[in-house]
């Protein structure tokens, strides 16, 4: 099979494609015939080598999407032709915390796709059916494989932790991205009024045609009072950090008294200075979010497939084409998701 492989941490270039042997299924396991994955910045952090648990040779991809073409042993409930979705990461579906819903910190089995595990960036993959979901069949398969990590991890952040309310106003960081542009539109279903930042002004048609309220364009990320005067100084009651450690103070700024800053990203992998006192006379709530539960995937797939949600599939790019939709990425020259199409095998 075709596949792109990593084989030495890096630069875009270093994503070639290769002729590598198809997988075989173990026990409790599926083989997909990849028809789309989508191109997530976190491959492109993990191509660089900043996520420990990956080693080189790598196929990434996490936003995979495909049909079922063998079934391994001992595998109940699926079936050839069965049409699926990875969900990000692993888990065990049995500790405490898995019981207690709360999957993505499952240790027992917190396994990634293209990470650990073999990604979507190839005509084949192996899947660990505790990893999937199940598809619509009438969702295409480019949107199938981005509503997970992009709608599904705004369902985990907005409504899960967040806890977002209707009349309330949600900041959001690197709003043009897939993620992004997936939670202005789930704040806004939602009931909540939606500032959404962006470094560019190419990028504002998307924000306002997803249904931000307020899009400031800001180059130096330097936000905070503009967030501030448009909220007549009271500042926002939710902030959906999506970029991290670059604006994160500038959030902090943005915040209303007694309010919830849920950090789902950090694109730079850095580190933040915070001043304790901030978050102490405003009783700021600082929240982690992270992957997304098969619950919150199949509540994904029904927005989606009801049209509540529109998909941001930017543009469908060959499987070969990797290497130069990491580059766009990297280089903000996208807004929505790319989605690889592997060959026809």
């Amino acid at each position: 099979m075709e596949a792109v492989v990593l084989r030495q941490f890096g630069s875009a270039e270093n994503l070639r494609l290769e002729t590598v042997p198809i997988p075989r299924p173990g026990k409790g396991e599926v083989l997909l015939k990849v028809h789309a994955c989508g191109v997530c910045y976190h491959d492109v952090i993990n191509r660089r080598g900043n996520l420990p648990r990956t080693h080189v040779p790598a196929i990434l991809g996490h936003e995979a999407a495909g049909e079922v073409v063998e079934v391994g042993p001992d595998t109940v409930g699926w079936k050839v032709g069965d049409r699926a979705a990875t969900l990000q990461r692993m888990s065990c579906g049995e500790c405490a915390l898995c019981l207690s819903g709360r999957n993505s910190l499952c240790k027992t089995d917190n396994r990634f796709f293209g990470e650990e595990l073999q990604g979507g960036y190839a005509q084949f993959m192996v899947a660990p059916v505790r990893g999937l979901g199940r598809v619509p069949s009438d969702l295409p398969w480019a949107v199938a494989a981005t509503v997970c990590c992009t709608l599904g991890t705004a369902v985990h952040t907005l409504r899960t932790r967040a806890k977002v309310k209707a009349g309330e106003t949600v900041l959001i960081t690197g709003a043009s991205g897939g993620v992004g542009l997936a939670a202005v539109q789930l704040a806004k279903v939602d009931g909540a009024r939606v500032i959404a930042i962006t470094s560019g002004e190419a990028k504002v048609a998307a924000l306002k045609e997803a249904g931000a309220d307020e899009v400031i364009v800001s180059r130096g990320l330097d936000f905070g009072a503009e967030a501030r005067k448009r909220t007549q100084g009271q500042g926002v009651d939710v902030a959906v950090e999506i970029v991290g450690s670059a604006t994160f103070d500038q959030t902090l700024k943005a915040m209303a008294p007694g309010g919830r800053v849920v950090v789902v990203g950090n694109l730079e992998s850095g580190v933040v200075n915070l001043n304790p006192g901030l978050v102490i006379v405003k009783e700021l709530e600082i929240l982690g979010a992270y992957a997304t539960t098969r619950e919150e995937l199949d509540e994904s797939l029904r927005l989606t497939a009801k049209g509540l949600i529109r998909p941001f599939v930017s543009e469908e790019v060959a499987l070969a084409e990797a290497g130069r939709a990491h580059f766009r990425l990297e280089n903000r020259e996208v807004a929505g998701r790319l989605v690889l199409v592997p060959p026809a095998a």
